[in-house]
């Protein structure tokens, strides 16, 4: 099968069309309509775990698209350990949220209509992994795009939904104006869309620097990439349209937050590495951009009680450790934590959705005591907390053990420092999670009577308990996909120990302050005031978008909009005035009279002769 991997997005763009065709137009809500993205998304993971075995061969499949002439564009699908990776995360993770929709999303009036989405948004995905070159991926890039403003404001009678879907499409185009001008210098400097070609011409320095030195044209591209990066990963300072994304249903922030839309600003990092590896000032950018939103991201999940936004900044501080570790020049530390990280993250999440479903409330101040009421769901959070805290031995304390590694071997102390503080307040905030949610008395009526979720739901969630539980394995097989070497990178038993205790003294610290926590918040009374402000407010970077960015956005538009009319409008204008005024002069020499027409022909043709003959003499 794995001959096929390039047939995995069709089947998903197949299923998204036949149920938009079939189910969508009945407003159907039966567990069938679900049926075809369930099916095309487990053949996807079928391609994908088969290609996982042969991404060694080089597997590529490529045909002309655009022929005009000698000229045309090709676009293809390339197998290589990285995009193999990506297939089986985003296919596997994929699978189980569609599973769990099921029973999350019965009864809702747009029941197939999500499923359509959410098989569109697959095929967005895998397309963009598989991409061999700079278009297609950027097609791919956009269309995951769209599909997240469908998905994010799915409930769209909601004006929060409305406004949330609206924000993460603006904020995004931010980047994606920096990341296609990279992708026009790139490709026009190369001759090539194919980034392989282009891969080996920054190789063997023959790309064709189109202004400055080769080293400040690859440093200016690399920047204008990150710039994507930085939006659909949703690093500082785009960072702000991921917590408004909750307005989604609970399952498409698991599949946007673990596998599709924020892993592919790390992905194209990773894919274009070879542009930053030669650009120490563009790694110096990630690394920097990267360790900073870890920190804040996971200062201000301290300060939440919406649980999916705690979740939400948790995820932004992740992403934000697997660009410092691609800023420190460790691809496989990264990637392995990207893949240990979509499951976790999509299990914390859908347990989350299992909470909401049972107590029909996100505000974990109205949660508490659910641990007896919904064990299932409360251990595999629990397996999901201690996985994102990095616990040994579950998945994350491998992978963040390797960020960490790769600071301390890089002799980075800004990096080191912020992941190590990361960290500890990941411990913190996760563990204050779990307390307020699962432990303690039930405060509030919902969860005094919630129960388990069915078995649609339950049992996805025990399947990634198990990827979170034993991810850490596949170190040494991410190594052997991204550089050819099996071995698991050499660990630092002392710095492993100092980020478990420090993980250790986190989790302490939260459930101490939290366990016997009521609707008021512990931490505001041991924080300064002004501190706890800055944290509660996110460190007032919406504020300043929404009051500067956004006004100055809104008056640059207001001039534009006084030039269009005032002078584009008045130019156009000028020429139509100037055109009728002179066709009402010019008006009386169409009388309708013949004989004033011939003489007017004589007259210009007497004007003709003599003309020529005072021409030539």
């Amino acid at each position: 099968m794995a001959e096929y991997f390039w047939t995995a997005p069709l089947w998903c763009v197949a299923a998204s069309l036949v149920t938009a065709l079939l189910f969508v137009p009945r407003r159907s809500t039966r567990w069938v309509s679900a049926l075809p993205t369930i099916l095309a998304v487990a053949l996807s993971a079928l391609l994908a775990l088969s290609a996982w075995g042969r991404y060694a061969d080089g597997l590529h499949v490529q045909a002309k698209w655009l022929v005009v002439g000698d000229w045309s564009i090709s676009v293809g699908a390339q197998l290589d350990g990285l995009s193999a990776l990506m297939m089986v995360i985003v296919s596997t993770v994929s699978l189980a949220v569609q599973v769990y929709s099921v029973g999350y999303m019965a009864g809702d009036s747009g029941f197939a209509r999500y499923f359509a989405v959410m098989a569109l948004f697959t095929a967005a995905m895998l397309g963009l992994v598989i991409a061999d070159n700079l278009l297609l991926l950027y097609m791919s890039w956009e269309l995951v795009g769209l599909c997240s403003y469908l998905l994010i404001g799915f409930w769209y009678r909601k004006p929060e939904a409305a406004n949330a879907a609206k924000k993460a499409f603006v904020v995004t185009r931010f980047g994606d104006v920096g990341f296609l001008l990279g992708i026009i210098l790139l490709s026009y400097a190369a001759g090539t869309w194919q980034i392989t070609e282009i891969e080996a011409k920054v190789a063997s320095g023959t790309l064709n620097p189109l202004f400055g030195s080769l080293p400040q044209f690859v440093t200016v591209v690399a920047l204008l990439l990150f710039c994507g990066a930085v939006g659909k990963s949703a690093q500082f300072p785009l960072h702000i349209w991921l917590p408004d994304a909750m307005e989604g249903p609970t399952p498409v922030s698991a599949l946007i937050h673990a596998a599709t839309m924020v892993a592919a600003g790390v992905f194209l990092v990773a894919r274009t590495f070879f542009l930053f590896a030669v650009s120490p000032t563009a790694m110096q950018v990630v690394t920097v951009v990267g360790g900073f939103t870890a920190f804040m991201a996971a200062t201000i999940a301290l300060t939440q009680f919406d649980i999916k936004r705690v979740l939400a900044y948790s995820t932004i501080s992740q992403l934000g450790y697997m660009m410092m570790a691609l800023g420190l020049g460790d691809r496989v530390a990264a990637m392995f934590h990207l893949g240990t990280h979509a499951y976790f993250k999509s299990l914390l999440f859908l347990t989350a959705g299992s909470v909401i479903h049972a107590t029909h409330t996100q505000d974990m101040r109205e949660m508490g005591g659910l641990y007896g009421k919904m064990k299932v769901t409360a251990i595999t959070a629990l397996i999901g907390a201690l996985a994102l805290a990095g616990i040994f031995p579950l998945s994350g304390f491998w992978s963040k053990d390797e960020i960490l590694l790769a600071a301390w071997q890089g002799g980075h102390p800004f990096a080191l420092t912020m992941g190590v503080l990361t960290a500890l307040l990941t411990a913190f905030y996760m563990t204050r999670l779990w307390v307020l949610t699962f432990l303690g008395e039930p405060r509030s009526e919902h969860a005094g009577h919630a129960h388990e979720s069915p078995a649609v739901m339950s049992v996805p969630l025990l399947l990634l308990a198990v990827a979170a539980a034993v991810g850490g394995l596949a170190g040494g097989a991410v190594r052997s996909a991204l550089e050819g070497s099996g071995e698991h990178a050499s660990i630092s038993i002392p710095l492993a120990l100092g980020a478990t205790i420090v993980a250790l003294i986190g989790i302490f610290a939260g459930y101490g302050m939290y366990r016997s926590a009521g609707k008021e918040e512990p931490l505001q009374r041991r924080l300064p005031a002004s501190l706890y402000t800055l944290l509660e407010r996110k460190w007032f970077v919406d504020d300043f978008f929404t009051f500067v960015v956004a006004r100055l956005v809104l008056l640059a538009a207001s001039v534009i909009a006084w030039v269009d009319r005032h002078v584009v409008d008045g130019i156009v204008n000028a020429v139509a005035w100037f055109t009728g005024a002179t066709g009402a002069r010019l008006r009386w020499l169409t009388n309708g009279q013949a004989q004033f027409y011939v003489l007017v022909l004589v007259i210009s043709i007497l004007a003709t002769v003599a003309a020529v003959l005072n021409r030539f003499p």
